[in-house]
């Protein structure tokens, strides 16, 4: 267990071994809360800057008006250790609360000492870039605590992400942010929402309704000079990360590239990725322009806030009754009107569905998007293997024309092509960026990892944000007990998730498509290569 030290002299912190990330920075329950600052954000050119509070009475967060908007955000400099045992993680996350006064709590800690006993902290699970908890107190609004994981400095830009969040804020999109931390945040904890499954995302009229939020987000942020001229921002964070893989001692192993990579060396991978990456630009359409997408809407940051009340039972593809539009099999039995022209009723109903997590979003082709999210009805992230994806599950053509006839009617600024033309063009654009999907979040399973990382010095000494000094030393994983398990909601979380089984799965789709758009051949890969195959037919 650790210990405290009371008057800044060194204490002595034994932090478990771990082989999946850096040694854990430890947090102790400090005497005296660090500096409040307040962080500037622009929504048009990102942080400005910390400034130091001047008014103890300052709201949590301004947004100020002109002709670029901004948010002021409090910040503190510590740092939360999420494997802390229960008791010291709790004390930390009142002391920061204190410190970043955010609104009710620290009114209410102001009064009276806020008891550690009475917190409640779950930790949400389905996360895997961070670890993230439900922070609960009786008689308060819930906060959501959010602490960055071990490796995301090579995954997440988060000053690009927070001039993201004031560019949402300021189109009232997403949940408050309350302050930040060194390697974390506080959010507005969305009450009586419900998280979506991998069932709710296939059903007929709910899979209607995420399209047209997308559709939404897409049209109605604008990009900032600055993305426009960068480009995709997938294509920036793969080669960022290939930059990354490429210097490390990792992919001079063969065996690294073939079990995972499923490639006989590296300047192979290197080249294929290239030769993919040319072959979708020579092929993508000039209507495929770029535009401000989320870029990671899987099943778990999609939220009902309410229940959505039906028009009638529950509706799938089959239970439609009309013609077939032209570019439905003509054995379906859809009604095409149905889709392009919901009811006042259905979407009145849209706004109850949220978009959450905007951690990767950013400058993309739309058609990107969409293939994200369509690639994910192939995962499930609470089943016993959830690295797995499963091809049998990629939406059938069916499902796919029911998603993007809604994504291509709402909102639709003219009637001067024919609405079967567009859709007919999303839908091909799809099927040719679900590899660059694939190939994304393969890397990103690769670098969220930790097989990268340098190993660490078994002793190190560092200080803490109050000016404690720590001897941190390591020591075996069952030694250290920290938040108890049974404080969590059931799934797959950063500590437990497999990313390189996850990292092989999706190379495993991604060469499937390469080579059925016949980039390369199943000769040049590896003998023990399993691939996998989706439809790759364009209509």
């Amino acid at each position: 267990m650790p210990e405290r030290s009371s008057r800044g002299e060194v204490a002595t912190v034994r932090s478990r071994s771990r082989s999946r990330s850096k040694p854990r920075r430890p947090s102790f329950p400090r005497v005296k809360s660090s500096q409040r600052l307040i962080r500037t954000i622009s929504a048009e050119f990102g942080s400005t800057g910390d400034v130091s509070v001047v008014s103890q009475d300052m709201d949590h967060l301004t947004l100020e008006g002109g002709s670029h908007e901004v948010i002021e955000v409090p910040f503190v400099k510590a740092t939360l250790d999420s494997t802390l045992p229960n008791s010291y993680l709790k004390q930390d996350i009142l002391n920061l609360i204190q410190a970043l006064k955010i609104q009710k709590w620290y009114k209410k800690s102001s009064g009276s000492t806020l008891d550690t006993e009475s917190l409640k902290i779950t930790k949400i699970t389905g996360a895997m870039t961070n670890a993230i908890f439900k922070v609960e107190y009786a008689g308060l609004p819930s906060l959501l605590l959010r602490i960055y994981g071990p490796n995301v400095e090579s995954i997440i830009d988060r000053d690009y992400e927070l001039q993201v969040l004031a560019r949402l804020s300021s189109h009232k999109v997403g949940p408050s942010l309350f302050g930040c931390f060194t390697n974390g945040r506080f959010e507005q904890f969305l009450e009586n929402s419900t998280t979506l499954n991998k069932n709710d995302i296939r059903n007929w009229r709910t899979s209607q309704r995420i399209a047209r939020r997308m559709k939404e987000l897409h049209v109605g942020v604008p990009l900032n000079s600055t993305e426009i001229k960068n480009g995709s921002i997938n294509w920036t964070r793969i080669y960022k990360w290939l930059q990354k893989i490429e210097q490390s001692e990792w992919s001079k192993k063969t065996s690294n590239l073939e079990s995972v990579l499923l490639s006989k060396d590296w300047e192979f991978f290197k080249y294929s990725v290239n030769k993919y990456h040319e072959w979708l630009d020579k092929n993508r359409k000039s209507s495929q322009h770029l535009a401000f997408c989320h870029n990671d809407a899987q099943y778990g940051n999609l939220l009902f806030t309410a229940p959505v009340v039906p028009l009638s039972t529950t509706t799938t593809s089959s239970s439609i009754s009309s013609t077939a539009p032209s570019l439905f099999p003509t054995s379906s039995n859809i009604s095409l009107d149905e889709i392009i022209h919901p009811s006042i009723h259905e979407q009145a109903q849209d706004s109850k569905l949220v978009v959450i997590d905007f951690e990767y979003s950013g400058a993309s082709p739309p058609a990107y998007d969409l293939a994200n999210h369509l690639s994910e009805w192939m995962c499930d992230y609470n089943c016993s293997e959830p690295y797995k994806s499963n091809e049998a599950k990629f939406p059938n053509k069916e499902e796919m024309l029911n998603f993007i006839y809604s994504y291509a009617s709402h909102k639709r600024p003219t009637e001067d092509r024919s609405i079967d033309d567009e859709v007919r063009e999303i839908y091909n654009e799809i099927i040719k960026e679900r590899a660059c999907v694939s190939l994304h979040w393969s890397l990103w399973g690769i670098i969220q990892s930790g097989e990268l990382d340098a190993p660490k010095d078994e002793k190190t000494v560092e200080e803490g944000p109050g000016g404690e000094r720590y001897v941190i030393t390591v020591m075996d994983e069952d030694e250290v007990t920290s938040i108890d398990s049974s404080s969590s909601i059931e799934g797959v979380d950063i500590d437990s998730f497999e990313n390189l089984l996850y990292a092989t799965e999706k190379m495993q789709l991604f060469w499937g498509d390469l080579v059925q758009f016949g980039l390369v051949s199943p000769e040049e890969l590896p003998k023990s290569a399993k691939l996998k195959y989706l439809d790759t037919k364009m209509i």
